[in-house]
């Protein structure tokens, strides 16, 4: 859909009241020059009523034109607005597995560049179609004077549109271009800020970085945006020159077309003058409007979810957790350069309200896969999750993710802590658990808002930890919790904090590595390729020993 179907089908009525705003504005503007060429003409017999006339139509051109400026301003914006609503809503309701497979390289983008190119193109496009509502009026009046001109101009004006609908093509299809290569330019962005520390210890990488992928790409741009911007200027100028060249086929015209009098050309070029201005406003919104339309297709690409309706935030009946099994689930990703992707499963899994769960397995058995559909984050390919005997579908899928707080390895710290009710909490109850976690002395609490999550990864889980506590869910879902804790608190995440979570009667699923404290789990289960068996930790340390 383009930005100018969008804005007709957003905001229908607005529009129709601009349109009639815009009318009677290019109407008084039009009349104005007609008077003018009639006192050219005719002389003025009545001095006092044509300066009364004038004054009259300048006050409805400019009443006209504010109004009109008015409500095509506030369609502009109001267009924004609805746009970052509806887009951000769009991502919200996009599943987990496509907002994966897109990256936030591109999803950044699109929430930055692409919005603010569509933003422009939003505001700028009404104002256009003001200033194409006055050429039209335009072209209405200089019918009425002379059929025979304006049949010459119409086909000068044809062979205009002709062109400019070809550089227009030849510029949609370089910002295109541009518009691709400034996704890869992110890309190197991204590398170069995130990569800092790598990029600062190996000088070759960092040169690799730079001149064999950051400036080709980046040259390319330059050229690419370069050739388009002389495009525009092409067309600028090319319909500057097609005005003055209209002007001189009517002034010929004039002279050899005994049926059209000089009165006639006077009022011509004077009306096409007139016209100048806002066929030039019309010809400058072009690559703004051009850019927001390749803006509009880079989402489009994207395959967002189309539902933009406001995510519903209504808590779904609450429930009390007893189990949670899967049968014969699986789990296979997307198929990547003609390459099938990674299969979990079948897998066969029950874990019971109250129990301690170690999930145990190598880099790539499938821990973290296992873990997003445990927490319905994930739908699975295949199989059955049944909560409490129920089977998970897509109209209770919600009811599952609400028994569940989880930290994943690439969790996000939130500054506001909340419950799960969206309620803040106390900042006593806040700062016992900074206390119990030993960050206290890093983060202070003041009104439910946290002072800092600038923190080192470990200090950050165990903020995640408190943020956990205070949502006070049914089960807790912990990815390699511990894996960045030092021995000491690794010993008390283990010995104390688990164990105190099962006794104040929560469910805790933790993937871990750290044999030493297997013996704390109720039962361990290891991933191997996809795999899910029962592990038991004391013959594998009875065969560790022989």
């Amino acid at each position: 859909m383009s930005i100018t179907k969008q804005l007709l089908k957003d905001a229908k009525s607005n529009i129709a009241f601009a349109m009639l705003a815009s009318m009677l504005s290019a109407s008084a503007g039009i009349a104005i020059i007609a008077g003018i060429n009639h006192v050219l003409e005719q002389g003025i017999s009545n001095l006092s009523g044509a300066i009364g006339l004038y004054i009259g139509l300048l006050a409805i051109l400019l009443a006209s034109s504010v109004w009109s400026q008015v409500l095509l301003v506030n369609i502009g914006y109001n267009m924004v607005f609805k746009l970052r609503k509806n887009l951000v809503n769009r991502i919200l309701n996009t599943s987990i597995e496509r907002q994966e497979q897109l990256g936030s390289t591109d999803i950044y983008n699109i929430l930055t560049r692409d919005v603010t190119m569509l933003s422009n193109a939003t505001r700028q496009l009404p104002v256009a179609m003001y200033n194409v509502f006055l050429v039209l009026a335009g072209f209405v009046y200089l019918l009425w004077l002379s059929p025979l001109l304006f049949a010459l101009v119409c086909v000068v004006v044809a062979f205009g549109i002709w062109t400019d609908a070809k550089l227009t093509n030849s510029l949609q299809h370089m910002l295109t271009k541009v518009r691709r290569l400034d996704d890869t330019l992110f890309q190197h962005y991204e590398a170069v800020v995130e990569g800092r520390n790598e990029l600062a210890l190996n000088q070759k990488r960092r040169q690799v970085l730079f001149d064999e992928q950051f400036l080709p790409t980046a040259q390319e741009s330059r050229e690419q945006a370069s050739k388009a911007e002389v495009i525009w200027a092409i067309n600028l100028n090319w319909t500057t020159l097609l005005i003055f060249f209209i002007i001189g086929v009517i002034f010929f015209a004039g002279l050899k077309l005994e049926s059209v009098g000089q009165d006639v050309v006077v009022a011509y070029i004077l009306a096409i003058m007139f016209l100048r201005t806002p066929l030039s406003m019309i010809l400058d919104s072009i690559p703004t409007v051009i850019k927001g339309n390749v803006a509009l297709q880079a989402i489009n690409r994207l395959a967002l979810n189309e539902d933009d309706s406001p995510v519903d935030t209504t808590q779904s009946p609450s429930i009390d957790f007893k189990s949670l099994q899967l049968k014969q689930v699986q789990y296979q990703y997307p198929t990547n350069k003609g390459e099938a992707g990674f299969m979990l499963g079948p897998i066969n899994f029950e874990v019971y309200k109250g129990e301690l769960i170690f999930l145990i397995g190598g880099n790539g058995s499938g821990k973290s896969t296992l873990a997003k559909l445990l927490t319905g984050l994930y739908q699975q390919s295949a199989g059955q999750l049944l909560l409490n005997g129920t089977q998970i579908n897509d109209s209770n899928r919600s009811q599952l993710r609400n028994c569940f707080s989880a930290i994943f390895p690439n969790f996000f710290l939130f500054s506001d802590v909340v419950d799960t009710q969206g309620s803040s909490q106390d900042d006593e109850k806040i700062a016992h658990y900074l206390k119990r976690l030993a960050i206290d002395n890093k983060v202070s609490v003041k009104q439910g808002k946290l002072s800092t999550t600038a923190l080192s990864q470990g200090q950050r889980k165990r903020l995640a930890l408190v943020l956990l506590y205070m949502e006070n869910r049914q089960v807790l879902l912990l990815d390699e919790w511990a894996a960045d804790q030092d021995p000491v608190f690794r010993e008390v995440f283990y010995r104390e904090i688990l164990p105190q979570l099962q006794r104040d009667g929560k469910t805790v699923i933790a993937i871990s590595h750290d044999d030493h404290y297997f013996d704390v789990a109720d039962r361990i289960y290891k991933l191997d390729y996809g795999q899910l068996t029962p592990f038991d930790a004391h013959k594998q340390r009875l065969f560790s020993a022989s």
